[in-house]
């Protein structure tokens, strides 16, 4: 090959070379921060945004099954925040009355059967894929873009997380808090968590919950009245299928649990340091 040769194939060679660079110059031009991959740096943590006020939440309960979170952006900036993985959804009164937010405070079951007091509720919505409120993913769970100012409504499931106490409803004002700091059971974390996926079946996840809770056994609660009529006749809480179906959600949550550290022993043992 001549030298003539050489240098028309290096010359063409550059050509093509600054046609294929040319379409990525103007790209990485015209790129804006909202096109740039989103990273954990970007997310605000929803309890930490709430705690600081950067957030208003209401926690509003339609009933013991689901209940609406309200949130409105109080900053003059766009947040990321990143939602929950789980959740508790307690009565103002019942912490105002110095009950605390342990497991005795936690959700009463039984449509408004049994003893005084509100149930609290847990729920999640970091899962992300599927309903309530999971929007993200790469592991880092939902999160919700919110626009200074704006307000971001979403709808969620819960259960109840302590049998016997009475049926949430809208008159009764509540808070939205960590889950951690309601139960210690990391079965009902677990539990929470994959309600965030808005995949389960309320009614059957609602029996895992109330076998982890309150020791209810799977007989007891396919046989659990829900409702008596007039005419002596029952109705029963659980069609046999939930139950069943709630088996395979306790196996599932029982399995998670084990397999990762809860945040209570993360809590606890930064606490003994």
């Amino acid at each position: 090959m001549s030298k003539a040769q050489i240098k028309r194939r290096v010359a063409l060679f550059g050509l093509a070379a600054n046609a294929i660079g040319l379409p990525i110059a103007i790209n990485a031009a015209n790129r804006t921060d909202s096109d740039s991959p989103v990273t954990k740096q970007d997310f605000v943590d929803f309890f930490e945004a709430k705690k600081r006020g950067d957030i208003d939440v209401m926690f509003i309960p339609r009933n013991s099954k689901s209940a609406n979170v309200i949130v409105r952006n109080k900053t003059k900036n766009g947040l990321k925040v990143r939602l929950p993985e789980a959740f508790a959804g307690v009565p103002m009164l019942g912490q105002m009355g110095g009950m605390g937010m342990g497991g005795g405070m936690g959700m009463g079951g039984g449509m408004g059967m049994g003893g005084g007091g509100m149930q609290g509720m847990g729920g999640g919505m970091g899962m992300g894929g599927g309903g309530g409120m999971g929007m993200g993913g790469g592991g880092m769970g939902g999160f919700q873009n919110i626009e200074p100012g704006k307000v971001r409504k979403f709808k969620v499931m819960t259960v109840c997380l302590e049998h016997g106490k009475k049926e949430p409803n809208p008159r009764v004002k509540y808070d939205i808090v960590p889950i951690e700091s309601f139960t210690k059971k990391p079965e009902v974390i677990e539990l929470c968590r994959m309600l965030g996926t808005g995949q389960m079946n309320q009614s059957a996840a609602q029996a895992a919950a109330w076998h982890f809770t309150d020791g209810l056994s799977w007989p007891e609660l396919v046989h659990k009245i829900g409702a008596r009529h007039l005419n002596g006749t029952v109705d029963r809480y659980f069609h046999p299928n939930q139950v069943r179906l709630g088996m395979q959600y306790a196996k599932v949550a029982s399995h998670r649990a084990k397999l990762r550290p809860s945040q209570v022993d993360k809590i606890e043992s930064l606490s003994n340091q």
